[in-house]
């Protein structure tokens, strides 16, 4: 058998051993490395962590560190712009305030985070407290093309520029911070007032043309007195959206507390009747006296006020109507001693010193009772009874007419009309069946002088 003889392929084994030793010293510097570059990623990590914890431990605005805490921080965590604004805050109300201080950390903040506006207020606030107020108009125009659409932005603005003597300037700052937050419009109207000494048309500048604004306007110049002012400009809100705006029937609850009446009841009218027009003084001056009208929803100034009471059950009837469909069904729950005070009434504008007829219909249904109800009229300043009916027909009786005349006192401009049903005594016996009263009316008679 013949051998082939080839090159010589052996590697030594010193060889082997050496590449052996090679390979397993790189692969652990491979290793040491990988750790070495997680260890200090790690540490990194860590150390953000930390950093964040701290700082947002130090800068949250529900707790009040201790300046030393702060100051210790900045050392550590010197690019911080939440902490350097944060310290400048604080050295801002110091009692002894080191204001350049203050300055230099705000700045800071604001160098470190040139796009937060946040850090422009604390800036402005900083530069107003040293006394430039120019450099703090600066800062917070900075702030405002930073965030155009902010709120708290525009109305620190219009207050700088109030107290810079710029009021027509703050006007429409005023005005951007209340639309974008109506809640600021109370305070806005009240500084407005104050700075212009006033001034109706100042106020009107700075209030939105939404009708809830509007409102807001119309009350609070009524609280400063300004009632044909507000008054006027409730009146051009459009009805229907001074029906479905909760601020109405404040305004007009305002209105009839001041005392003014009659313009309260002429623009509770005018807000709920559909042609806007007042009913003509030779009709009755009752409001929905038929009950053939709806209530008018959150709007009750001028409505019948029905209210609960544990001596009847008050309803619309309809089924039974001296005209019309409707009337108002007293069911009586058969308790003694029965009240009915305040539950059945209406409020109506009239003239001090003038002669009224007021009056009503009656049917009764097993009406047993030690004093029946009747319909009266009471001062609606001092509820005293100015005039009374005869009492409703007792037992079963078809429609009775229940009226009476009165003459307004010299101080007199609105009343209640009632069904009233008093005890008279501390214990009368049970009042049982039923009533029902339609067709309420007051008519002015002429002067009694």
């Amino acid at each position: 058998m013949t051998h082939l003889l080839l090159p010589s392929t052996r590697v030594h084994t010193k060889d082997i051993d050496q590449l052996t030793l090679d390979l397993v010293i790189n692969r652990k510097a491979a290793r040491a490395g990988v750790l070495v570059t997680a260890l200090a990623f790690t540490g990194l990590l860590t150390l953000a962590a930390s950093s964040t914890f701290v700082v947002g431990a130090l800068t949250d605005e529900r707790v009040s560190p201790p300046p030393e805490a702060l100051a210790a921080a900045i050392v550590y965590f010197p690019g911080s712009a939440r902490l350097n604004a944060r310290l400048a805050e604080h050295e801002l109300v110091q009692e002894e305030r080191d204001l350049s201080l203050a300055e230099s950390y705000a700045r800071r903040a604001v160098n470190l985070s040139p796009w937060d506006y946040n850090y422009r207020l604390s800036l402005a606030n900083v530069e107003e407290a040293s006394g430039n107020r120019d450099a703090a108009e600066a800062s917070l125009r900075s702030a405002l093309a930073l965030a155009p659409n902010n709120a708290d932005v525009h109305w620190r603005m219009a207050n700088l520029l109030l107290r810079l003597g710029k009021a027509e300037e703050s006007i429409d700052e005023f005005r951007k911070a209340t639309v974008v937050n109506s809640s600021l419009l109370g305070a806005t109207l009240d500084l407005t007032w104050r700075a212009s000494g006033g001034k109706v048309e100042q106020v009107e500048a700075v209030t939105g043309n939404d009708p809830k604004s509007r409102l807001v306007l119309a009350q609070f110049l009524l609280k400063q007195s300004s009632v044909s002012e507000a008054a006027i400009i409730f009146g051009k809100i459009d009805r229907f959206q001074r029906l479905k705006t909760p601020e109405t029937s404040a305004f007009l609850s305002l209105l009839i507390d001041s005392g003014r009446w009659a313009r309260a009841r002429e623009l509770w009218l005018d807000t709920v009747s559909a042609d806007g027009a007042p009913p003509d003084r030779r009709s009755s001056l009752i409001w929905n006296g038929s009950f053939e009208r709806e209530s008018v929803r959150d709007l009750p100034q001028f409505d019948w006020n029905i209210g609960a009471t544990q001596y009847a059950r008050i309803a619309l009837s309809g089924d039974i109507a001296h005209s019309g469909s409707h009337s108002l069904r007293i069911s009586f729950a058969g308790r003694d001693t029965t009240r009915i005070d305040g539950e059945i009434k209406q409020l109506v504008v009239i003239t001090p010193g003038r002669r009224y007829r007021v009056e009503c219909y009656s049917k009764s249904d097993r009406l047993a009772t030690p004093g029946a109800p009747y319909l009266a009229v009471l001062d609606a300043r001092t509820s005293l009874e100015i005039g009374a009916s005869g009492p409703a027909p007792v037992g079963s009786s078809d429609w009775a007419r229940l009226s009476c005349e009165f003459t307004a006192p010299d101080n007199c401009e609105a009343v209640l009309i009632e069904i009233r049903r008093l005890p008279k005594f501390s214990y009368d016996d049970p009042t049982e069946g039923t009533m029902w009263v339609d067709d309420f009316a007051l008519m002015e008679l002429g002067s009694d002088k």
